[in-house]
Formats: structure tokens, sequence, C-alpha cells
């Protein structure tokens, strides 16, 4: 008797074992499946925030500036012409020259 009730609490166990086991696969799965997931839409993530820039610029921007008949040396000297940037770029010339 006392050997059927180890072999049935064997049994018993080695059944939990084998679902806890395929319990353990799915989970598993699962994690593999969300890593996945995170790899891919992180890439799309960080495409997006490089290339959007871009993107903007080349198919919003440019049309614009070539319709205008402006360009990027005239929009940079009009940025030069903003009241303050003109004296921060003289103190950053001047602390320049005193660093040299």
């Amino acid at each position: 008797m006392p050997k059927e009730n180890v072999k049935s609490e064997i049994r018993e166990l080695m059944t939990q074992n084998a679902e806890l086991l395929q319990e353990n696969n799915r989970l598993l799965k699962k994690i593999h499946r969300n890593g996945v997931w995170a790899f891919w839409i992180r890439v799309i993530w960080y495409l997006v925030i490089i290339g959007l820039p871009f993107a903007l610029y080349f198919y919003v921007l440019e049309p614009y500036f070539t319709a205008f008949g402006s360009s990027y040396d005239t929009f940079q000297a009009g940025i030069k012409e903003v009241p303050g940037f003109k004296m921060l770029n003289q103190v950053l010339e001047a602390y320049d020259q005193t660093s040299q």
C-alpha cells in the first residue's frame, strides 16, 4: 500500500510539473513576442523622430523657400537681423577672442 501511495504521489507531481512547464512555455512565448514587437516599435519611433524633420523640410518648407525666391543664405541673413542675435553673436566672438 505505501508503494501505491508513493507511485500515485509521484504521478500527481509529474502531471503538475508538466502543466507548469506548459504554462512556463506559454509565458516565455508571450514575453518573446512582446520583446520583438517592442523592438520594431522602437525602431519605427526613432526613424520617425530622425526622419520627420528632414521630410518636413524637403516636402513642406523647401517648396515655399523656392516659390518665394528665398534660399538658406537669405534666411540666415534675416535671422542675423533679429534684435539681440547680433549682440549675442558679438559677445560670443569677443569671448572667443579673449579665451585664445
